[in-house]
């Protein structure tokens, strides 16, 4: 089951990408929870389908071609744990920028539930105790 929630995090991931919605929501459990970084301004919790397609509007309004980089993956088990890079240019004022960060995914019955957002592996592993 692990291989294949590490396979179905790297389909939604190219959905993603492509800007295919359809897809995203169909590899989205309709009760699916995606937490932003703790860090982040505003962070906080978009829940379910209409949930999720708000956090892609809002980040549709301040960013253009926003492209997820999946660098590494791991699979500790109940999560799927991939190390991105983050990259676009800002709406307004056009300049490129770039992060990385951490999503840590929970899968049940083929679709995602659950998305959270961490600034590093180490941080990830810990929060869900998952580390050593």
């Amino acid at each position: 089951m692990s291989r294949e929630n590490v396979e179905i995090s790297r389909r939604l991931n190219e959905a993603f990408n492509r800007g295919d919605l359809a897809t995203v929501l169909g590899l989205l459990d309709p009760g699916v929870e995606w937490w932003d970084r703790a860090d982040d301004p505003g962070a906080t919790v978009y829940r379910g389908h209409d949930g999720y397609s708000k956090h892609l509007a809002d980040i549709d309004a301040d960013v253009v071609e926003l492209q997820v980089e999946i660098k590494e993956v791991i699979d500790p088990g109940d999560y799927v744990i991939a190390a991105v890079r983050v990259h676009g240019r800002g709406r307004a004022s056009g300049a490129p920028f770039e992060e990385y960060e951490v999503h840590a995914l929970r899968f049940r019955e083929g679709k995602a539930t659950e998305l959270r957002e961490y600034r590093t592996v180490a941080e990830a592993l810990e929060t869900l105790g998952l580390s050593e």
